[in-house]
């Protein structure tokens, strides 16, 4: 279900200027490539091909044109960085496929800008997968996250009707037609906070399909995920967005969004399971989890659920401090999490997000 995509970086080998690198991994995974050795593989797994080589070597330019006509690439963005900008490289840039090209080196800004300009074809293409339910589901659900969120940022109301609405139509879709363009679609958006809030509902939409919970559970499941960081709206975005790893004081504020979202959800009397789900998904089974130490059966079947999602989707989404992990191993590493999760709800989990095949469930009225 996870494609694990990545900047594929194409080069010959040759010095050159290659500071841009580390402007691409604060935001995305990469994959370094001489010409010769780019595969078919490589291509389909890339958001976005960047090109640095010599383009006045001959040798190049056969081994390049070949990689370039692989009918992977025909949907794939490709971005050649030109040592010098002149009528030549231009002209080859473009006889070699190029979808643009830039000179480099160049400010950090102009990179930055033209590199997200190519990715978000990527991102167009990802919605086009999307039946119409699938998309509309996803438009509207998307906008009451980002809007839910900042209300509760600004203290003001935070209601359930438009909540439900969206995730009424996030299940209706996922019942026809499945998770997994859904899923891609999502993962292109550029907020990790919403991005992930969504990726858990849609992760325990389906969970919740393949266990077979009646649509009241359902639909408390998904309210549950979509507003189950809430309290993450109360921290800074100087802690929420930092790219590197929390210091022990900032960790201690950023553990402080479940109380955060318990206070927010009850002031705005939410149903007690919804609270439970905000409150308590990091909760451990052993007790050594947050915000009340809950162990053993005092966790919930609802939090149980929801941890298992949250987790998941953490491990297999890319942050500023750490590159995706496939879902193989994300799942390996959670059934080895005994006393953290519950481990006979993880290998149900698996069903969810370890099929090639797109599944769609039938769930109870």
């Amino acid at each position: 279900m996870h494609s694990n995509q990545h900047v594929t970086i194409v080069h010959d080998g040759n010095k050159h200027n290659k500071s841009f690198i580390e402007l691409v991994k604060r935001y995305h995974d990469i994959k370094l490539v001489e010409i010769k050795s780019l595969s078919a593989e490589d291509i389909k797994r890339s958001l976005l091909i960047i090109v640095q080589v010599d383009l006045k070597d001959p040798e190049n330019l056969r081994p390049l044109k070949e990689k370039m006509s692989m009918p992977e690439r025909e949907n794939i963005p490709v971005l050649f960085l030109l040592d010098e900008f002149n009528r030549r490289q231009i002209v080859q840039s473009n006889i070699l496929g190029a979808t643009d090209y830039i000179s480099y080196p160049c400010p950090d800004s102009n990179f930055i800008e033209i590199m997200g300009d190519l990715i978000n074809r990527v991102v167009e293409q990802a919605w086009s997968k999307l039946s119409p339910i699938q998309e509309n589901a996803l438009k509207v659900s998307m906008k009451v996250v980002e809007n839910t969120f900042s209300n509760a940022a600004e203290g003001m109301d935070v209601a359930q009707e438009d909540v439900k609405d969206s995730c009424d139509m996030i299940i209706e879709a996922t019942s026809k037609d499945g998770l997994t363009d859904w899923m891609n679609a999502i993962r292109q958006h550029h907020n990790y906070t919403y991005r992930h809030s969504m990726m858990v509902c849609g992760y325990l939409t389906s969970f919740g399909m393949l266990l077979g919970v009646k649509k009241a559970d359902l639909q408390m499941l998904a309210l549950g995920g979509m507003v189950h960081d809430i309290g993450k709206s109360k921290i800074s975005l100087n802690i929420l967005d930092k790219p590197s790893k929390l210091d022990p004081h900032e960790w201690k504020i950023m553990m402080g969004h479940a109380e955060h979202s318990r206070i927010i959800l009850e002031t705005n009397n939410w149903h007690e399971d919804i609270i439970d789900i905000a409150t308590h998904h990091h909760e451990r089974l052993d007790g050594e989890g947050y915000p009340h130490r809950q162990k053993g059966r005092d966790v919930s079947d609802l939090a149980r659920m929801t941890a298992i999602a949250d987790v998941f989707s953490g491990l297999v989404d890319k942050r500023s401090y750490k590159p995706s992990m496939s879902a193989e191993k994300a799942i390996s590493i959670m059934m080895e999490a005994e006393g953290h999760l519950d481990i006979p709800l993880v290998k149900a989990f698996q069903a969810v997000v370890l099929s090639d095949e797109e599944k769609t469930f039938a769930y109870q009225q």
